[in-house]
């Protein structure tokens, strides 16, 4: 992975909250905030449409609402 350097200014105590937070995971400094942006970076936060879509879709299914295509005839559609 390519990786770039980028520069952060931090108050003091800011910087020290951090590095107690590191010091309690074993880590330095410089590895916790790369673990903490990263962490963050690809935490995942579905979007309220996304919620409430999926949440029709799962009482829809439940309501047995939704016609689904049974597996051996998209099989049989696709190896025509």
């Amino acid at each position: 992975m390519d990786k770039k350097r980028k520069e952060v200014v931090l108050d003091q105590e800011t910087l020290s909250l951090l590095e107690f937070k590191a010091k309690k995971e074993g880590r330095n400094l410089k590895n916790y905030m790369e673990h903490i942006l990263k962490e963050n970076a690809y935490a995942f936060e579905p979007l309220e449409e996304y919620k409430i879509m999926m949440d029709k879709m799962i009482k829809n299914h439940n309501e047995e609402k939704i016609n689904y295509t049974p597996w051996s005839a998209i099989k049989k559609d696709l190896l025509k």
